[in-house]
């Protein structure tokens, strides 16, 4: 009732209007105003309706988007967590690794000192070999070289000859430490002055004389491995980390003769045989004296 009486009342509002115009041409002027007015209205309700219609839209791409971020925001707090928790794992890790570096320190010092002992009493053999040798010609003061009799010329010039030839201590092998100065084997961090190669080969393996000479001197440090030493006239080589030696001191060896056995490393898994040469008392690298694969 109340709608209908609001149209009613509109329909005579505008009948009364245009009765109330003093003429006909202002009658006229007021009913195009009144078709102008209506079809603004028109125009009105359907850019509300346009408008509407964009808002509610606009409202359902809104909530999608609140929707997403809400479930984005759950993800992050989510990933934060797991970060956290793998954060942890990394400081309990780490200070794992802390708490064991002191170790490792601790046994690649050990180790150090150990080589430094053994390149130390290498050094003393092959002088006191040299000094037994040289005694026994009648001349002591030579400096740490040998007074080569005739026999021990000639084993020190086929040697010297055979330069780039030398057979290997191992039937197969690969050069894994250098001569001089590199990083450690242990510890790259540290550079130390390497007298050795160091050769890798398969577990066990046989150790060859590489040329004839006689055993100079058999050693075995204390907690250490077997280090056997051979003369060739004025050379020595020098077979380092055998696990059996299968010679004795003063033996006359051949070429390729099997003097001893690598010693295979458990924890480690590695059988690597240190080998050395040197010309009266002082180290050479041995590694362009043997033959190449």
């Amino acid at each position: 009732m109340v709608v209908k009486s609001y149209k009613s009342k509109s329909e005579q509002s505008k009948v009364m209007f245009l009765l109330s115009s003093s003429n006909f041409q202002q009658a006229y002027k007021r009913l195009q105003y009144i078709k102008q007015y209506s079809n603004y209205q028109k125009e009105q309700g359907e850019a509300i309706k346009s408008k509407t219609k964009e808002l509610e839209q606009l409202n359902i791409e809104l909530s999608k988007q609140k929707e997403d971020k809400q479930k984005l925001i759950e993800e992050n707090r989510i990933a934060k967590r797991e970060l956290e928790g793998e954060l942890k794992e990394r400081e309990v890790l780490m200070a794992s690794i802390k708490s064991e570096m002191g170790k490792f320190s601790a046994q690649i010092k050990k180790k150090k000192q150990e080589a430094a002992r053994l390149d130390k009493e290498i050094d003393r053999l092959i002088k006191e070999t040299i000094a037994a040798a040289n005694k026994k010609t009648g001349k002591t003061s030579t400096k740490g070289k040998f007074v080569e009799t005739p026999e021990a010329k000639k084993l020190s010039a086929n040697f010297e000859s055979n330069r780039g030839k030398l057979g290997w201590p191992v039937s197969r092998g690969v050069i894994k430490g250098k001569f001089g100065k590199r990083r450690s084997l242990t510890d790259n961090t540290i550079t130390q002055n390497y007298k050795s190669i160091y050769i890798a080969t398969d577990a066990n393996s046989d150790v060859k004389a590489v040329f004839n000479g006689v055993v100079a001197q058999i050693h075995v440090m204390k907690r250490g491995n077997p280090t056997i030493l051979v003369r060739h006239g004025s050379y020595f080589s020098v077979y380092m980390n055998l696990s059996e030696v299968k010679v004795k001191r003063g033996d006359k060896i051949k070429t390729g003769q099997v003097i001893g056995k690598v010693f295979s490393n458990k924890s480690s898994g590695e059988s690597l045989l240190g080998f050395r040469i040197y010309k009266n008392d002082q180290v050479l690298n041995p590694e362009p004296w043997l033959a190449k694969y």
